[in-house]
C-alpha cells in the first residue's frame, strides 16, 4: 500500500475508534431513557390500580353506612332425611333341621359389644410467637407461618357496638392500613402448603385469632375483610352485640344454617355451633364492587398437616380366628377435618387417609388380604369394619348429623352407616383394587363392589351399565352379596361414584 493511502486509512480508523464510544454511549443513553419510560409506565399503572382500589373501598364503605336489612336464617339442610337404624341388624345363621322334639328355645343374637375408645385430648396448640414488633408466627396444624401486620389491627376495638356506621369505619380503617404484605405472606404459605379453599380460610382464621386473641367480634371483622380482599364472597351480619360471618360455598352444605342475599346462599360454616344460635340478623344488601368467588369444597386436600400420632386398638374375628392390633392415626388431621363443612358424600369417599393410616392400618390388614382371593378379601374387610367398631347414630353421639372422613373413624368411639361405608370403600380400593360405589337407600348408606364373579342369589345394583354386588359394612356378619332384609324392597335413592 502506498504511504498516502496508508495515512488516509489510519485517519479513518482513528475517526471510527473515536466514534465507537460515542455510539455506545448514545445507545446506553437511549436504553436508560427507554427503561425510565417503562418504569414510569409501570409506576403509573400501579398508581392507577391503587387509586382504583381506593375508590372501590371508599364506595363500599359508603354502601356499608346505608340502612342494613334484616334477614332470616334457615335451618340446615339434611342429607339423609329418613331415620337411620338405631341398632344394627345381625345375620342369623340358618338353623339345622331337627325333629319337633329337639327344637331348642330360640336364641337371641346380639351384635358384639365393643368397649368404645375415648379419643385422646388434642395436642396443645402453641400460642402465636411475636417475632418482631410487627411480625407474628402462628402454628397451623404443625406448620409455622410467619406474617407481618399493621400494629393498629391488634389495637382495634369495635366501639359503639355493631351497627352500619361502626362497621363502615372499620372497613375504611383497614383499607388505609398496610394489608397487602400480610395477604402476600398468607398467600405464599398457601402455595407452599398446597391448601385448598377451606384450608386457606382456616389459615386466615388462625391469623386473625393471633391478632385478636379471645375477641370473637374483632376476629370476625378481620376475617371478613381479609377473605373479601382475597377474592372470596363473605357476608358480614350483626344482631345486637354479636357479629356473624357467612360464607358463599359452591357445593350444598348440610346441617348448617344459611341465609339468602341477592339470590346467593350463604352458610354459617364458620360458627362453632353451625349457626344454630343465629336467628334473624342484619346485613348489607349491596355487593362488593369487584366480583367475588364462592368457596369450593368439592374435594378436601389434607396432605399439609404435620402428623400428631394417636393410637387405636382394634379387634375382630374372621372365620373363627381372633385378630387384634394397634394402629396409629393422625390426631391433628382429625382436628382439621372436624372444621370442614358437611357437604356431598363424594368429598368423604374421595379423601385419602393419612400416611400414618397407610403405614399402620393398611399394612396390618394387608398381612391377611395379600394371600386372599378377591371375594375372600372383600369379606375379610367387611368383617373388620362390621366388628371392630361400635355403632351409634350421629344424633346419639353428637346430637347432630356428622359424616366421617376415613381418619375420623379411627378417632371417635362410634361410627354409623355412612362412616363405615367411607372406610370400607377406601380399604377395598387400596387393598383389593376393585371398583366400589356408594349406595344410598332411604335412611341407610352402604356400598357395592364390582366382583369378577357374582354368586347366585347375590343382591346387586346397576350403575352406569356395570353390575355391582352389595357389600354392607353395617350389617353384622353379612358377606358380600347380602343386603339388610329391611332394605331389599327398596331401590337406591342415589348412587355415589367414587374416584
Amino acid at each position: 500500500m502506498k504511504p498516502n493511502r496508508m495515512h488516509r486509512a489510519n485517519k479513518i480508523s482513528a475517526v471510527i475508534a473515536l466514534c465507537l464510544p460515542l455510539t455506545s454511549l448514545a445507545a446506553t443513553d437511549d436504553f436508560e431513557a427507554y427503561r425510565r419510560q417503562q418504569m414510569q409506565g409501570v409506576q403509573q399503572v400501579k398508581t392507577e390500580f391503587r387509586e382504583y382500589k381506593e375508590k372501590q373501598d371508599r364506595e363500599f364503605a359508603d354502601f356499608l353506612k346505608m340502612q342494613w336489612s334484616e334477614f332470616d336464617t334457615f335451618q340446615g339442610k339434611v342429607r339423609i332425611k329418613e331415620p337411620k337404624p338405631k341398632q344394627v341388624p345381625v345375620v342369623v345363621p340358618s338353623a339345622p333341621v331337627v325333629s319337633p322334639k329337639q327344637i331348642p328355645a330360640p336364641a337371641i343374637v346380639t351384635a358384639p359389644m365393643l368397649a368404645p375408645v375415648m379419643p385422646p385430648p388434642p395436642p396443645p396448640q402453641p400460642k402465636p410467637v411475636p417475632v418482631a414488633a410487627d411480625e407474628l408466627e402462628v402454628f397451623f396444624y404443625g406448620n409455622t407461618v410467619r406474617f407481618g401486620f399493621d400494629p393498629k389491627w391488634k389495637a382495634y376495638r369495635l366501639t359503639g357496638g355493631a351497627k352500619p356506621e361502626t362497621i363502615s369505619d372499620f372497613w375504611a380503617t383497614m383499607s388505609g392500613s398496610k394489608y397487602e404484605t400480610t395477604i402476600q405472606a398468607v398467600n405464599a404459605a398457601r402455595r407452599e402448603l398446597k391448601l385448598d379453599d377451606w384450608g386457606y380460610v382456616m389459615l386466615w382464621r388462625d391469623v386473625v385469632r393471633a391478632l385478636q386473641p379471645e375477641r370473637k367480634t374483632e376476629q370476625n371483622l378481620l376475617l371478613w375483610y381479609f377473605l373479601v380482599k382475597s377474592g372470596y364472597d363473605m357476608r358480614l351480619g350483626y344482631y345486637d352485640k354479636d357479629v356473624f360471618l357467612f360464607a358463599a360455598i359452591k357445593q350444598p352444605v348440610y346441617a348448617t344454617k344459611y341465609t339468602k342475599v341477592n339470590n346467593q346462599t350463604y352458610y354459617a360454616a364458620l360458627t362453632a355451633d353451625h349457626g344454630n344460635s343465629i336467628r334473624a340478623f342484619y346485613t348489607y344488601k349491596s355487593d362488593y364492587p369487584i366480583k367475588l368467588n364462592a368457596l369450593d369444597i368439592k374435594t378436601a386436600f389434607t396432605g399439609f398437616t404435620k402428623s400428631a400420632s394417636a393410637q387405636r386398638t382394634l379387634a375382630f374375628d374372621f372365620k373363627g380366628k381372633a385378630i387384634k392390633f394397634t394402629v396409629p392415626y393422625d390426631r391433628r388431621l382429625v382436628e382439621y377435618m372436624d372444621t370442614i363443612p358437611q357437604s356431598e358424600f363424594e368429598m368423604y369417599f374421595d379423601t385419602d387417609g393419612s400416611s400414618l393410616l397407610r403405614q399402620g392400618l393398611l399394612a396390618e390388614l394387608k398381612k391377611y388380604t395379600a394371600s386372599m382371593g378377591e371375594e375372600e378379601a372383600v369379606n375379610f374387610l367387611l368383617s373388620f369394619v362390621q366388628k371392630a367398631f361400635a355403632y351409634k347414630t350421629d344424633d346419639e353421639q353428637f346430637g347432630r348429623e356428622k359424616y366421617f372422613f376415613v381418619e375420623e373413624s379411627l378417632h371417635f368411639p362410634y361410627n354409623d352407616c355412612e362412616d363405615r361405608s367411607v372406610l370400607f370403600a377406601w380399604l377395598v380400593h387400596e387393598l383389593v383394587g376393585i371398583k366400589v360405589v356408594g349406595v344410598l337407600f332411604p335412611g341407610h348408606m352402604t356400598t357395592a363392589v364390582a366382583l369378577k364373579q357374582v354368586g347366585e342369589g347375590a343382591f346387586t345394583v346397576d350403575f352406569h351399565g356395570d353390575r355391582f354386588v352389595i357389600a354392607d359394612p353395617t350389617y353384622i356378619g353379612a358377606s358380600v352379596g347380602m343386603a339388610m332384609p329391611s332394605y331389599k324392597k327398596y331401590k337406591p335413592t342415589r348412587m355415589v361414584e367414587i374416584q
